[in-house]
């Protein structure tokens, strides 16, 4: 009986050491991510746009830093700022792309002008 809590504990402790590895890392280099572990955003991030939808439909960069938008469905699509001021990639027909530098620190929200259930933010730091 005594072997029984012994092997309890080796499976918690095994467990546990198991969700802890998996919340570590992150690479502040990763495309289109938000910053890792070292607070540093990226200069560059980049948005797929397929199946009608943007992916990822959140990026994070750095102040100055550039966001490209690449349309790889079979329908046209924008990327176009909502609520004010902002940025529009105007049309992008299938295999166009649109490169865009953002110079302004904060969070902008945006949609597809053909397609407005199609969301997107850009989160400059």
């Amino acid at each position: 009986m005594s072997a029984r809590p012994w092997k309890r504990s080796v499976v918690v402790a095994l467990a546990a050491g198991t969700v802890l590895a998996a919340g570590c890392g992150g690479d502040d280099d990763e495309p289109g991510g938000a910053a890792g572990s070292g607070g540093q955003a990226p200069t560059s991030a980049e948005v797929k746009i397929a199946s009608f939808k943007y992916a990822p439909p959140t990026v994070t960069v750095k102040r100055g830093g550039a966001v490209t938008w690449t349309n790889d469905d079979r329908a046209a699509h924008t990327a176009s700022v909502t609520g004010g001021a902002g940025f529009d990639t105007d049309t992008l027909k299938t295999g166009m792309s649109k490169r865009l530098v953002f110079d302004k620190a904060g969070t902008f929200s945006y949609i597809c002008e053909f397609h407005p259930y199609m969301k997107g933010k850009v989160v400059v730091q």
